[in-house]
């Protein structure tokens, strides 16, 4: 008997191989012989024809491991949207041979004891109208809450229903940052432990959750992006916790939005679905408007406080003092705040300590050599990086270009250089700072959020990583030190982002036991995306925010693909871009922008151009891109990614 296999491999088809057996169904996972090496695959087709030339014999089948026809659609339905290889698409579900061959694993059911927790008013109305949405119609539900309205607790009671009817849990995290404290909350409130699933869990834990997945033995998992891939086998529920967030988007290999991509999984395996934000997309909030998505809200913070106090401190009046960057008013609020003996948040989205490094004397700039960016210079590491590539350089007080002697200056300042200054006004305070560069595993983001809870920390300063999702009791203060520095750029999203990020970290003060308040420096008080923010006019933002891009053609009401073309000769990927843009149009409401250079010229060593692309159809427009890429011969020397629905245009 003969099949169709595809392998884990980046083709775009399948391959024939000869089998011993004749009770093999498509979706039986395989693993055959592939040039020197074994890959895994997988059965789409059997009793197929015997080609006209020698082919291999499948080396082993995994009798009990196979795929369902729901989540062979769901990859072949990836596939055409992503317009990667359906070889790719499948590596994102079996991964390799490791994970499969794993037959170790001591796999238990769990005794679900949960504790009784107290919801208010609002949160029970909340849990009634997600149930009622779950039992008419299979959309997804968004669960929009002002932060600290105790969203999660709902989605805990929602939880807990389908843990009692033994169906498997997904809660997706943006940041690995986040599992720490959920993981904690989800013990507390169930009494069990749940499967964390992300990149830098081990091998052996990798192997272990995707096969409790996959047997249905472990009933609940929180995990970043790819933990939307593993093969459960009585899934019930997906929440994509904190849905607005940007990280959902992967930017390599496979370009996917792991949050729309759990919409569809849903639709196509009937799984329901919650989205939670206290700021919901604008996609998001766009498909609420257009009925797509059932919607409820809450209103009112959990412990009966006012929401935090936010006042601005316009730096066009309050001059900051020369090499300083936080103002008196926000060092006078932290005294006011240790008298309390509570705690502050200083926010800066910028890592390292100064993110440009020059000569006072000639001009000179520390560049990558290998990226189209400046050197970022990191005191604690006592290096010049460039976080494009990780290119290292070591820090020089001498212009290597003048020559002049301790003429390089730092301009502008990183989470590092806020926190050097904190420790000038407040020598005896515990100061950490909380960013990837620091806090760079599982164990050390433990570790910071426990020192926090326990009070051994009074000021964090911190990147986006502590924006959202955190809840600490203590916590009355939060400070943003510059909340201009998303506002300007070519990212059509950017006034979305520094919104939602502000708004987000806004909400980190002032949850439980004393009223918080919030201070933003800006040298644009009047900015109608600072004012409504200032006046919690979120209503009035998305309005709008929706209006400008219905008016531009931007998504949600257009559709964009982005194809970045790269190569070591600039020359060779310029002409190359120049050709495929004359491909004949399949639509006149395609619109074909570019070829430009990319805002990252060079990156890695490597020359890029960007095409942007936007239509009205979806499918139009993936067909429109394959054939731009078919009207003339790829030089080998050029790489081509596609990014559809793009979120980076760096």
């Amino acid at each position: 008997m003969y099949c169709n296999v595809i392998i884990t491999r980046p083709f775009n088809k399948a391959f024939t191989y000869e089998i011993s057996s004749t009770n093999i169904n498509v979706g039986q996972v395989v693993l055959v012989p592939f040039g020197k090496s074994l890959e895994v695959g997988l059965i789409i087709e059997n009793n197929v024809k015997k080609p006209n030339y020698k082919i291999k014999t499948i080396a082993k089948v995994y009798k009990s491991i196979f795929l369902d026809e729901s989540l062979i659609k769901f990859i072949y339905w990836i596939k055409d949207y992503t317009l990667a290889p359906i070889g790719s698409v499948l590596k994102l579900f079996l991964i390799n041979r490791k994970i499969i061959d794993y037959t170790r694993s001591t796999l238990t059911n769990i005794n679900l004891t949960p504790e009784l927790v107290s919801l208010n008013n609002e949160q029970k109305e909340a849990k009634k109208n997600i149930l009622n949405f779950f039992e008419s119609k299979n959309k997804p539900v968004v669960l929009e809450g002002v932060t600290g309205s105790g969203k999660t607790e709902v989605y805990f009671e929602i939880i807990e229903k389908f843990l009692n009817e033994d169906k498997q849990i997904l809660i997706m995290l943006p940041e690995i940052s986040l599992t720490p404290q959920l993981e904690n909350r989800f013990f507390k409130r169930f009494g069990i432990e749940v499967d964390i699933w992300h990149s830098k869990i081990s091998d052996k834990k990798r192997q272990d959750i995707w096969h409790r997945a996959f047997l249905g033995t472990k009933l609940i998992v929180i995990g970043a992006r790819s933990s939307l891939f593993l093969p459960f086998s009585k899934l019930g529920l997906i929440i994509v916790d904190e849905e607005h967030d940007t990280s959902y988007k992967q930017e390599d290999n496979i370009r996917y939005q792991a949050r729309d991509l759990a919409v569809v999984r849903s639709q196509f395996q009937k799984i329901k679905l919650i989205l939670s934000s206290a700021t919901p997309s604008l996609e998001t909030q766009n498909n609420i408007n257009t009925k797509k998505y059932n919607h409820v809200f809450l209103s009112k913070q959990y412990s009966g406080l006012p929401l935090p106090n936010i006042s601005l401190i316009d730096l066009t009046k309050n001059k900051l003092k020369k090499d300083n960057w936080i103002s008196n008013e926000i060092l006078n609020q932290l005294n006011l705040c240790f008298e309390k003996n509570e705690q502050a948040l200083i926010f800066l989205n910028r890592r390292g300590y100064s993110p440009l490094s020059l000569c006072n004397e000639c001009g000179y700039r520390f560049k990558c050599q290998q990226c189209s960016s400046w050197l970022v210079m990191h005191q604690q590491k006592k290096r010049l990086l460039c976080h494009h590539c990780g290119t290292i350089n070591q820090i020089e007080i001498d212009c290597p270009n003048c020559k002049s002697k301790n003429s390089i200056k730092f301009i502008g300042p990183g989470v590092e250089r806020v926190a050097e200054e904190l420790k000038k006004y407040f020598p005896k305070k515990n100061i950490s700072i909380m960013s990837s560069d620091i806090a760079n595993t599982t164990k050390k983001i433990k570790s910071i959020i426990n020192k926090f809870t326990k009070k051994e920390i009074d000021i964090l300063v911190a990147t986006q990583i502590m924006a959202k999702g955190y809840d600490f009791s203590n916590l009355s203060f939060v400070a943003v030190i510059d909340a201009d520095a998303g506002l300007f750029g070519g990212d059509l999203r950017a006034i979305e982002k520094t919104f939602n990020l502000l708004q987000q970290v806004s909400g980190r003060a002032g949850r439980s036991k004393q009223s918080g308040n919030v201070m933003i420096q800006t040298y644009y008080p009047q900015q109608p995306i600072i004012q409504s923010l200032k006046n919690r006019n979120r209503a009035s933002f998305i309005l709008q925010a929706l209006k400008e891009r219905k008016q531009f053609r931007i998504p949600p009401f257009s559709f964009m693909t982005s194809i970045i073309l790269s190569g070591s000769s600039k020359n060779l990927v310029k002409q190359y871009a120049s050709e495929i843009v004359k491909t004949p149009k399949l639509d006149n409401n395609i619109d074909i922008l570019g070829p430009v250079e990319a805002p990252i010229h060079l990156l890695r060593g490597k020359y890029r151009f960007r095409i942007l692309l936007r239509g009205n159809s979806r499918n139009k427009l993936n067909k429109f891109t394959l054939q731009m890429l078919e009207f003339v011969p790829k030089p080998s020397s050029t790489k081509v990614i596609i990014d559809v629905d793009p979120y980076s245009f760096m």
